[in-house]
Order: structure tokens, then sequence, then C-alpha cells
């Protein structure tokens, strides 16, 4: 597997210079392409002032920052930086044509082995594969924002991306400090899909007249949205037990009659087997026997250390 020394981005935008900056603040040399000075000029702008930020928060040293802007070139030549690129990562507008068409120039400029990554959010993978010369190097590497900070990156193969391609990306990901978390290409892949669903309720509840938006972002903010950072949902119901998360399933669906409250088959068929989760030492995890005593102690640990930030930043946001 050659090793990746340069790393071209195309795009400098809002995704486009936290790309270039995370790569660049972990040893990596950087490409950044765009149509424009304008645009270049003011990516520059905004990882420099990204990069001094980061030393007043103490997160970097402020002799690092220096040595990694000088790891960012700037250019408005897609060709000659496609040459001599280890690794492309592909982040314009989601404009499938834009999208499509820069594949295309991408399979002709590239080197063909070198792999050509997508930050789609949305559109299907083999869309890419479809118009792009050696197509087994194509995959989707979804980032979330602001992508100099958010750990997860999804890793989306097409049908025609190679098991190499997958590594290499996976490889690259974790080279730089991420969470790379392979899914299959699917509307909205994992992570969209859940925080669209959530957003679409929320929006719900509003409509309704319940409650106002400053009320709900206060309400997610501090129950269960303050566990997501340390627990997925699937962990979480195993805490919570299934049985309880069917249960109350079945009261809002027989009430409000809406579909995404309808029981799901997976999860009665916990119930039925008797894998409530910790209770049962069998959920969505396996635990050992005694796990659960070990559980609420660790996760006590991480929600203290998360209440004590809330807290400053609830401190903070009165100072506003």
């Amino acid at each position: 597997m050659k090793e990746i020394k340069e790393v071209l981005i195309v795009g400098a935008g809002t995704m486009g210079h936290g790309l270039a900056q995370v790569f660049a603040v972990n040893g990596v040399s950087v490409k950044l392409v765009d149509e424009n000075d304008d645009l270049l000029n003011r990516a520059q702008r905004w990882i420099t002032d990204n990069l001094n930020y980061m030393v007043e928060l103490g997160e970097i040293k402020k002799d690092k920052v220096q040595p990694t802007l000088s790891r960012v070139q700037y250019t408005v030549d897609l060709k000659q930086a496609a040459r001599t690129a280890d690794y492309v990562l592909e982040a314009v507008n989601e404009n499938l044509d834009l999208k499509k068409r820069i594949f295309q120039q991408l399979g002709q400029w590239t080197r063909p082995h070198v792999a050509l990554a997508t930050n789609t959010s949305s559109f299907d993978i083999n869309e890419f594969s479809a118009v792009t010369a050696h197509p087994e190097r194509i995959i989707g590497t979804h980032w979330f924002h602001p992508p100099q900070i958010t750990p997860c990156v999804e890793i989306i193969p097409s049908s025609a991306t190679s098991q190499e391609t997958i590594e290499v990306a996976i490889d690259l990901m974790r080279r730089i400090g991420k969470a790379p978390t392979r899914c299959r290409s699917a509307p909205g892949f994992v992570a969209n899909r859940i925080q669209m669903a959530m957003a679409a309720e929320a929006l719900a509840i509003v409509e309704e007249g319940l409650t106002t938006p400053e009320e709900v972002d206060q309400i997610v903010r501090t129950s269960f949205g303050f566990r997501l950072s340390a627990y997925g949902p699937f962990q979480i119901c195993d805490q919570a037990g299934a049985d309880t998360y069917n249960t109350i399933y079945e009261y809002l669906y027989g009430k409000l009659k809406r579909e995404q409250f309808k029981p799901s088959p997976l999860l009665k068929k916990q119930v039925e087997q008797g894998y409530l989760g910790l209770k049962t030492n069998h959920g969505f995890y396996e635990y050992k026997k005694g796990a659960a005593e070990a559980m609420k102690r660790e996760r006590d640990k991480k929600l203290y250390a998360r209440l004590r930030l809330f807290r400053e930043e609830q401190k903070t946001e009165k100072k506003i």
C-alpha cells in the first residue's frame, strides 16, 4: 500500500478548508483547489484564523501554526494538482452534475491507483463509479461539520470499490485522528438519516405549538443529547431496557398514530427473546456477569465529566 504524502482537496469552501486544515495539522501535505483566487484566499484566511484560535484554546502550540500553513498549497489548476496527488477528496457543493463532471476529470488526470473520495452527504456513491475510469478506487467518505473537529467519517464503498481502496481510506482517517465507520451506500447513509429524523420530529413539535425552538434545543441538549456523546442509541436502549422502549413505542403509536413510532420488529424480537439489555446481560450487546454495576460506574464517570463541561458552557453563555 503506497504511503500517502500528498492529498488533493477539491473545493475550498465550508468543508474543504476544514479538511485541508486537519490533514495539514497532522503532517500531510495538501493541495487545495477551487475555481478562483478569491475563494482560495478566503480559505487561507479561515485556516489561519482557525489555527490561531486552536493556539488560544491550547489545542496546539504557537510554533506549530506556520509549519501547518506551509503544508497547504492553493491552486486553481485541478489538472496539474491531480497528477501528483496520492489521495483525492472532493468537497464541492451538493450538485450531482458538478460532482460527476469532476470525477470524470479526476479519472483521466490522476494515476490509476489513486483513491478518489467524495464527501457527499446524500448521493449514491455508485453515481460516481459509473462515470470514472478505474471505478474500483471510488469511495465515499462522509465527514461532519466542522470537519477539523468532529471525529466521525462514514466510509461508504460503491458496488465497485476494491478492498484495497477501503483500507486506504480507513487507514488515512485513523492516521489523522478520525473515527472511520463503514456503512452501505443508501440515501442519507446512517448519520443523516438519524439526524434528519430527529430534526423532522423537532419541527413537528414546534409546528404543533407544543413548545418553542429555544425550548426544544434546551431539552435536547440537557436530556438524551447530553448522553449521546458518550453512548449511541443502541447502548442507551440496552441501559434503559428493550421492554421499556417497546412499551413507550406502543403508547406513542397508539396515541399519535405516526409510523415513526410504530414498534420496531427488531425491538419486538429482542423483547420476545428476553434480550432486554444490561438487566439480562444480553441486549443489542452481550455483557459479562456483573457488567451492569461496572458499566454504571463508567457511565457516571463519563456523564459527570460532560456535566462539568456543560456547567462551564452555561457560565460562558450567560456572559455573552
